[in-house]
C-alpha cells in the first residue's frame, strides 16, 4: 500500500516546534511526504522540512536560537514592534538562495494582502521571502512587499486547501496548534517574553490597567482565531487531524523545544490508525475521484 501523504501545517508561533515531532513520527513509520503547505509557523518550519533537512538539525537550530533570541529590526523594515533578523539568520542555514523549484518536497505558504484583504498562496520564487511573508504577524513583525503581505493565519489558520492542491490523491494531515489542556483557562495565557522586551518590563506592564486590557484583547482575539480554525477544519474536511496539546504556550514564549517536539510526536502517533484508515483502498478511490476531478476543472 502506498503511504504518500501531504501536510497542512497550522500557525501558532513557537508552538510550530510540534510540527517537527509530527514529521519525525511519520518518517519513523515510513510515510512518504509528497507536499507541505504551511501557514505562519507552519510555513517557517515547513520550509526546511520541504528541503529535507533532518528534524534533529532544525530542533538544534531552535534550541540555539533560544540561547540568545534575536528579534531585532533592520533599517529597511516597515513599522513593527520587533523584527525577524534572527529568524532570517536561522532560515538561511537551511534554505538560503533556494526557490520553490529547488525543494525536493512540493511546498506552498499562505499570506494575506493588507491591500486587497485576500489570501495569497505562494508557490514560486525565493523561499525565505515567502516564509517572511507568512510569519508577518500584523503589527508585531514587518509587512512584506508592495502588497503588504502579512501572516496567512489571519484568514486561514490551517491551509488544508493549498495542501490538497499539492497532491489531490493523497490524504491531507492537518496539524492545528490551538488545542489546549482540558483544565486550561483562557485567562491563564502565558506571558510573551522576547529579548527586545525585558521580562521585568513585561511583568510590570501586565500589572497595569493597560497591560490587563491588552491581555484581555489578546484572549478575545485568540478565542476568535481558535473558533475560525475549527470552522475551517469542518469545511475543508482534512483526512486526518492531528492535535498536539500546545495551545497554552504563548506565540513567542521561551520554551523547552523538546517538550513541544515530543508532544507533536505523541499526537501523530495517536492518529496513525486514522491515517492507515484514510489510506484504505475505498477511501483512496473516493478521494481521487472527488479531488482530482475538482482540481482538473
Amino acid at each position: 500500500m502506498a503511504k504518500n501523504i501531504v501536510l497542512a501545517l497550522g500557525g501558532g508561533g513557537i508552538r510550530g516546534i510540534a510540527h517537527l515531532g509530527v514529521v519525525q513520527c511519520l518518517l519513523d513509520n515510513e510515510y512518504e511526504i509528497d507536499g507541505i503547505a504551511g501557514t505562519s509557523a507552519g510555513g517557517m518550519f515547513g520550509a526546511p522540512l520541504a528541503a529535507k533537512v533532518p528534524t534533529s538539525e532544525i530542533l538544534t537550530a531552535v534550541e540555539n536560537f533560544f540561547k540568545s533570541p534575536d528579534f531585532s529590526r533592520s533599517s529597511s523594515d516597515s513599522d513593527s514592534l520587533v523584527g525577524t533578523t534572527g529568524i532570517e539568520r536561522v532560515l538561511a542555514k537551511f534554505i538560503e538562495g533556494k526557490t520553490f523549484k529547488d525543494l525536493p518536497i512540493k511546498f506552498s505558504v499562505t499570506s494575506v494582502s493588507l491591500k486587497t484583504g485576500e489570501e495569497v498562496i505562494i508557490t514560486e520564487g525565493d523561499v525565505i521571502k515567502a516564509v517572511l511573508s507568512t510569519i508577518a504577524i500584523p503589527g508585531l513583525f514587518p509587512t512584506r512587499g508592495q502588497d503588504l503581505l502579512v501572516d496567512g493565519g489571519v484568514l486561514d489558520p490551517i491551509p488544508v486547501g493549498p495542501a490538497r492542491a499539492l497532491n489531490p490523491s493523497a490524504p491531507v494531515i492537518a496539524v492545528p496548534l490551538h488545542t489546549k489542556p482540558a483544565d486550561f483557562s483562557p485567562l491563564n495565557t502565558s506571558t510573551v517574553v522576547i529579548d527586545q522586551v525585558p521580562e521585568v518590563i513585561v511583568d510590570r506592564l501586565t500589572k497595569t490597567r493597560l497591560g490587563k486590557s491588552l491581555k484581555n484583547l489578546n484572549v478575545g482575539v485568540e478565542l476568535g482565531s481558535d473558533r475560525l480554525a475549527e470552522i475551517l477544519l469542518e469545511l475543508t474536511k482534512p483526512d486526518v487531524i492531528v492535535r498536539p496539546i500546545v495551545g497554552h504556550y504563548a506565540m513567542l514564549q521561551k520554551v523547552a523545544p523538546t517538550e513541544l517536539f515530543n508532544e507533536g510526536y505523541r499526537a501523530m502517533q495517536s492518529q496513525l490508525p486514522a491515517l492507515n484508515d484514510a489510506l484504505s483502498f475505498v477511501k483512496s478511490i473516493k478521494r481521487i475521484t472527488k479531488y482530482t476531478k475538482a482540481n482538473s476543472k
